[in-house]
């Protein structure tokens, strides 16, 4: 035997901690479990009202989200100023929601935004941004990143043409799928 004391027999006796300890831990226990099912069941709710065509309902949801640091919410926002779902279609403000989420490290507005650079999209046209937000993007394995990069170096797309590296960019999707 470790010596281990069993956790019940732990939770039970005065020894581990006093009653008035373990209702504050179990009051913060709850508090912080009841948050995080309330994110995850706003998260949720987004992501059905936009699948079930309500991208009013989904925008509310998610502009709220936004504005607590959600990454995935600011995607989604982009996402509706990108397709015109519920808002009218922008290019211009789909991109600074991707913005703010591939600043907070988000992958796939990374690579959504150095799509956008590539082809001036929302925003001017600017190869060097691009590679910076695929190259963010395919660091966290983003295929269409990946993607994205082979193609720009079999192009020469702001960048020198090179058969090799691109081989290289499409060697890293295949091995990410």
């Amino acid at each position: 035997m470790s010596g281990a004391m069993p956790l019940d027999r732990m939770l039970r006796g005065n020894h581990f901690l006093p009653m008035s300890i373990r209702i504050i831990l179990l009051g913060l226990f709850i508090s912080a479990a009841s948050v995080f099912t309330t994110t995850f069941a706003k998260a949720d709710n987004a992501q059905d009202a936009y699948a079930n065509g309500d991208y009013k309902a989904a925008m509310q949801l998610w502009k709220t989200q936004a504005h607590t640091g959600d990454v995935v919410a600011m995607f989604g926002i982009g996402d509706l100023y990108l397709l015109g779902e519920g808002v009218p279609k922008d290019h211009a403000e789909a991109a600074k929601w991707y913005r703010r989420a591939a600043e907070l490290g988000y992958g796939r507005a990374q690579s959504y935004l150095g799509a956008m650079y590539r082809n001036g999209d929302g925003v001017p046209q600017n190869k060097d941004e691009a590679l910076r937000w695929y190259h963010k993007a395919a660091d966290q394995n983003i295929p269409a990143a990946l993607n994205a990069l082979g193609d720009m170096y079999l192009n020469g797309e702001g960048v020198p043409k090179s058969e090799s590296e691109a081989m290289k960019w499409y060697q890293k999707l295949h091995d990410a799928n």
